[in-house]
C-alpha cells in the first residue's frame, strides 16, 4: 500500500470548478461477459444467487434497456471510456485488439478519467484494461508489425522490465493496477502505474508444471506467482485499497474508481470456496464469486461512511459466451454445463452478436443521497452516455471532441424525465462487422456490408431484418416486409450516422 499512499498524497487536484465536497464519489463496476439473466433481480428463474447485486439494484435505479457500446470487449470499453463508437477508430467495424496490438484511444481524446480528473477527482483503474498498451521494444522497427499481428510471440523483443511507453496512466488515471487484457491474454502479469509488477518469464507449460494447472492459453508468457486463483482476489483487494486510501488520506477530495472485473470471462476458474455455490456449474459458481467481491467493495464503502454520497454503477461489458456449443473445456475448472440456467434472461443471442442477448446488459445505478430506491427505468441508454451523464451531473460543459456519440441520461436517474430514449437512434456493431440500428421499438439489421465504406456504398448488395422488440423481445419474427417505410427510414439514418465526420484528426498529436 505504500506506493499507493505516496501517489495519493502527491496528487494535486486540477481545475476543480466547485467545492469537491459537494460532488459524489463515483464507482463504475464492469463485469466481463456477464449476461442480463445472470442477476437474480432480472431473472426469477436464475440458478445463481446474487444477493449483493440484487441489493445494489433494489437500492437504486435498474435500467432495463441498457446496451454496451459493442457486443464484445474492446468496443464496449472504448465506448464507456470515450463516449464514442469504436467503429470510428483505426480498428473499424468489427475490429479487435490482439495481445500486443498497442493503444487504441487516440492522442488528445478525453476519457471519463480525464474529465473527472480535471473536475478535481482522484482517479483510479483496477482490473482489465483491454484498450491496448505500447510496450517498450528492443527493436522499434517491429512496432507496426505488433499493432497488426493477431498473436505476436517474439517476447524477447518486449522489454517487460521497463515502464510501458503508453498505458492506462496516460488516459487520465492517477493510479492503475491492471491486466493488459482478458485473463487468458498475454502478458499474464499485473501492470501497476504503467509497469509490470513482476517480469513475465514462464511459458504455459512451465506454469502447469509449477502450479499443477494453467487455464490460460497454450502460448502465454506468465509472471511467477500469477495464478488464476490469485487474479480475482488480488483485483478485489486493490479496488478496496484504492477507495480506503483515497477516503482516509484525501477526505475532502472525491474519487473515481473504474473497477473492471475479469469475471466471469474465461477461463472459468472459481476459487475453491465458491465451488458448488450455484446450480449452474462452474460458470454459475464464478458469478457467485463475482457477486461476493461486489459485496466486499460495497461493504467497504459503507464501513468508510461514504455510502450516501457515492454513486455506484454496475454493468457488464457485453452478453455471455454461448457455453452450450463448442466452448473450450480446457478453460473451465469444473463442469462446463449450466444446467438450464439462462444467462440471457428473456433475450436471444450471445457475445459478439447483434441480437439483444449480445449487448443488452444489466445496468444499476445507486446514489442514496440523490436517487430514489426501487426504481425501474425503460429509457434506452448506451455506454457512450455515461460521460455526458456525469458531465451534466457535475455541470461540466463538454467540447465537440468529447463523447460525440453519447447523450446524458441524468434526468432519467433523478426521475425528472424518462423518455423512450435521449437518442434519435443507437447503433449496434457485430464482431464480423455487420451493423444494426435501434430506434424506439424497432431494430434493423443490415446484412451484407461489413465496413462503413461498404455500408455507405449504394451499389453494395444489402438485405434487411427488422424486429419489433416491444412485441418480440426474442427476435423471432422478421417484420421488414410489413414495415417497408421503417426499413427505409432506419437504413437512411444508419448511413447518416456512420457518415458523420470523424473529427479524430483535429485532436492533439
Amino acid at each position: 500500500m505504500a506506493a499507493l499512499n505516496l501517489l495519493l498524497v502527491s496528487t494535486v487536484a486540477a481545475n476543480a470548478s466547485t467545492n469537491p465536497q459537494s460532488r459524489p464519489n463515483i464507482v463504475v463496476i464492469l463485469a466481463d461477459d456477464m449476461g442480463y439473466g445472470d442477476v437474480g433481480v432480472l431473472n426469477h428463474d436464475s440458478k445463481i444467487l446474487t444477493p449483493n447485486l440484487d441489493r445494489l439494484a433494489r437500492e437504486g435505479v435498474i435500467f432495463t434497456d441498457a446496451h454496451a457500446a459493442g457486443s464484445y470487449c474492446v468496443p464496449s470499453r472504448y465506448g464507456l471510456l470515450t463516449g464514442r463508437y469504436m467503429w470510428r477508430t483505426r480498428l473499424g467495424s468489427g475490429g479487435n485488439l490482439a495481445n500486443f496490438a498497442g493503444t487504441l484511444i487516440e492522442p488528445g481524446r478525453k476519457t471519463i478519467a480525464d474529465l473527472l480528473r480535471e473536475a478535481g477527482y482522484l482517479t483510479g483503474l483496477v482490473g482489465k484494461w483491454h484498450q491496448g498498451i505500447d510496450w517498450k521494444l528492443r527493436d522499434e522497427s517491429a512496432r507496426d508489425v505488433i499493432r497488426e499481428h493477431p498473436n505476436y510471440q517474439d517476447f524477447d523483443n518486449i522489454d517487460f522490465a521497463s515502464p510501458v511507453v503508453k498505458g492506462p496512466r496516460d488516459y487520465g488515471f492517477d493510479y492503475s493496477f491492471a491486466t493488459a487484457g482478458s485473463a487468458e491474454m498475454n502478458p499474464s502479469t499485473f501492470i501497476e502505474n504503467n509497469r509490470a509488477t513482476i517480469i513475465p518469464t514462464l511459458s504455459s507449460q512451465e506454469a502447469t508444471e509449477l502450479y499443477g494447472e494453467w487455464y490460460g492459453r497454450d502460448d502465454n508468457i506468465i509472471a511467477a506467482g500469477h495464478t488464476m486463483d490469485r487474479l480475482v482476489p488480488t483485483l478485489s483487494a486493490k479496488a478496496c485499497e484504492f477507495i480506503e486510501t483515497a477516503t482516509r488520506t484525501r477526505p475532502h477530495q472525491p474519487f473515481f474508481l473504474y473497477y473492471a472485473m475479469t469475471t466471469p470471462h474465461n477461463p472459468i476458474v472459481p476459487n475453491k470456496e465458491f465451488v458448488g455455490r450455484s446450480q449452474a456449474g462452474a460458470y454459475g459458481d464464478f458469478v457467485v464469486e463475482l457477486d461476493h467481491h461486489v459485496g466486499r467493495l460495497l461493504s467497504r464503502i459503507a464501513e468508510l461512511g461514504i455510502e450516501k454520497n457515492t454513486l455506484v454503477i454496475f454493468t457488464s461489458d457485453n452478453g455471455p459466451v454461448n457455453r452450450t456449443r463448442g466452448y473450450h473445456a480446457k478453460w473451465v475448472r469444473g463442469d462446463t454445463a449450466i444446467y438450464g440456467h439462462d444467462s440471457n434472461g428473456p433475450f436471444q443471442g450471445w457475445k459478439a452478436g447483434l441480437k439483444e442477448g449480445g449487448h443488452r446488459v444489466p445496468f444499476f445505478v445507486r446514489w442514496p443521497e440523490k436517487i430514489a430506491a426501487n426504481e425501474a427505468c425503460a429509457t434506452t441508454i448506451v455506454f457512450n452516455d455515461v460521460i455526458p451523464t456525469l458531465a451534466e451531473m457535475l455541470n461540466i460543459e463538454l467540447d465537440e471532441n468529447t463523447a460525440e456519440d453519447g447523450k446524458s441520461f441524468f434526468k432519467a436517474l433523478t426521475a425528472e424525465a424518462r423518455p423512450e430514449s435521449f437518442h434519435e437512434a443507437i447503433v449496434h456493431n457485430q464482431s464480423n462487422g455487420t451493423f444494426a440500428i435501434r430506434k424506439g421499438s424497432f431494430k434493423l439489421t443490415v446484412n451484407g456490408p461489413k465496413t462503413v465504406d461498404q455500408l455507405l456504398d449504394d451499389a453494395f448488395p444489402v438485405s434487411f431484418v427488422l424486429h419489433d422488440l416491444t412485441n418480440d423481445a426474442e427476435e423471432t419474427t422478421d417484420v421488414s416486409r410489413s414495415h417497408p417505410q421503417i426499413v427505409q427510414e432506419l437504413h437512411a439514418l444508419l448511413k447518416k450516422t456512420c457518415a458523420e465526420t470523424d473529427n479524430s484528426e483535429t485532436l492533439a498529436p
